[in-house]
């Protein structure tokens, strides 16, 4: 077995453990705080949090695509570079991570009248302790540690539940405390897992070293904010378009379901940057392209059936995990996972930039994308309130991901006939729902079914092969 080949099989099965945490928790969070909290109260952590993403997001700065393609490369170049970038990428992270308390407290009661004092502060400080935390976790990432990389993001809810849990049901700040001792406990572990990087010579400001990096940086950092606020800015504009809590709860639940099952497969995509990264230095373009092409027609298949489980599901799941009050959730996760397929082009596409250094395909893709939500979503927000703002947020994503994916389509040497009707073949199964939604195993039996029936029709058709699983098992023989 080659080396490359044990690293990818324990990345893989580091991740897959790591995802069945994250699925647990967001399970266990679903069943216990909603309904805890009740429509209103959720809704107001729920914004609070998605402020918090939002700022963190902003605090970035390209790191994960950053130090996944350069990282490597200067570990066996030049070591001494590999962590001059660290540092300095900490040093910068830190400037910005002290801003954002003082920020928060301007600004949080403009958003929402209940958002001032200690909630706004907490919001901002949460932000920032995560902004830190991401430094290391990329570093690990990047060193291809991807058990501890993935630990953040799955393990992030289990953690911060008994956290709430012990806050009180009633106090924002209280709650908001909670969240921000979870991301005190990353940071540690990140600190931790990575002290041997932190030196005072790389964490002397010099700045200026950053520049040869700061195109690819400031790009992606671009791209991964517009990301975001395509994902969390649809919670802020149901709270500013309807001042309504309970609207604000249906859609962060549904969006915190839709975003699980989104970065599951993302997470799985991105865990292959450093290895065909190493194909991309070491000039193997053709096994490079058939590695992204396999990974897209899969990806994107198996996000069909993803839709369609939850379709068949959603309108019985939902309510008996979260309560009756939430019914109009299920509504619209079941708009937004329409989606998820183009997504996985994202996901394929965003490794494909990475590789090539090549944000602003990406950039200009998402800048459409998040125009068209926008647009869309302040003329259906008002009138229908979650449900209209999932539709807008379903057009803005598959506009987004359909643009970049047109533009990084050659370097995946994807077909684009075998691609849509792979897509398109998925919609003949919708139908069902009618049939099967209101009782609970016709709709798991008919989620089984469909899958099988999806991809026996795929295979037979030749829109999708088992090139893919002869590629992995070819790897690990050699």
């Amino acid at each position: 077995m080659t080396t490359e080949a044990r690293t990818m099989g324990r990345n893989l099965s580091l991740i897959t453990l790591n995802k069945l945490i994250q699925l647990m928790g967001g399970a266990l969070w679903a069943l216990i705080v909603p309904r805890w909290m009740g429509p209103d109260h959720y809704g107001r952590f729920a914004l609070a949090m998605s402020l918090s993403l939002l700022l963190w997001w902003a605090g970035d700065l390209g790191g994960l695509e950053v130090f996944g393609r350069h990282i490597p490369p200067l570990l066996e170049r030049d070591p001494d570079k590999a962590h001059m970038l660290f540092g300095q990428t900490f040093l910068v992270r830190l400037l910005i991570a002290l801003m954002l308390v003082p920020a928060m407290w301007a600004v949080g009661p403009l958003i929402a009248p209940w958002l001032r004092g200690w909630p706004a502060a907490l919001v901002g400080l949460a932000a920032g302790l995560h902004i830190l935390s991401w430094t290391s976790f990329h570093l690990l990432y990047a060193r291809k540690e991807m058990g501890k990389w993935a630990t953040e993001l799955s393990w992030r809810l289990m953690t911060q539940l008994p956290l709430v849990l012990l806050a009180g049901k009633y106090s924002l700040t209280a709650q908001m405390f909670a969240y921000t001792a979870n991301e005190i406990i990353y940071l540690s572990l990140a600190l931790w897992w990575t002290r041997d990087w932190f030196r005072w010579r790389y964490l002397r400001p010099r700045l200026r070293f950053l520049h040869p990096y700061i195109r690819m940086s400031l790009g992606f950092w671009a791209t991964n904010v517009g990301v975001i606020l395509l994902f969390r800015t649809g919670t802020l504009l149901v709270q500013l378009l309807t001042h309504n809590s309970a609207q604000v709860s249906f859609y962060d639940l549904a969006l915190t379901v839709f975003f699980l099952i989104f970065t599951i497969t993302d997470q799985l995509l991105r865990a292959f940057l450093p290895t065909v990264t190493e194909f991309h230095e070491g000039g193997q373009q053709d096994r490079m392209g058939r590695w992204l092409q396999e990974l897209t027609r899969w990806g994107a298949a198996l996000a069909v059936i993803a839709v369609l489980t939850v379709q068949y599901t959603a309108d019985w799941l939902l309510p008996m995990i979260l309560g009756g009050d939430y019914t109009e959730a299920a509504t619209v996760l079941r708009i937004m996972l329409l989606s998820l397929p183009a997504l996985v082009l994202v996901g394929a596409g965003t490794v494909a930039a990475a590789v090539h250094q090549s944000p602003r395909v990406k950039l200009a893709a998402i800048a459409i994308g998040a125009i068209t939500f926008w647009t869309t979503a302040l003329f259906v927000a008002p009138r229908y309130g979650a449900v209209g703002t999932a539709w807008a947020l379903t057009l803005g994503l598959n506009v987004y991901a359909l643009i970049l994916f047109a533009q990084v389509r050659r370097a995946l040497h994807v077909s684009w006939r075998k691609l849509i009707p792979l897509l398109l073949l998925g919609v003949l199964f919708l139908p069902l729902r009618i049939w099967v939604a209101d009782y609970w195993l016709w709709g798991v039996v008919a989620s089984v079914l469909a899958a099988l029936a999806y991809l026996t029709v795929a295979n037979i058709t030749g829109l999708l092969s088992l090139d893919f699983v002869k590629m992995v098992v070819g790897l690990f023989r050699k």
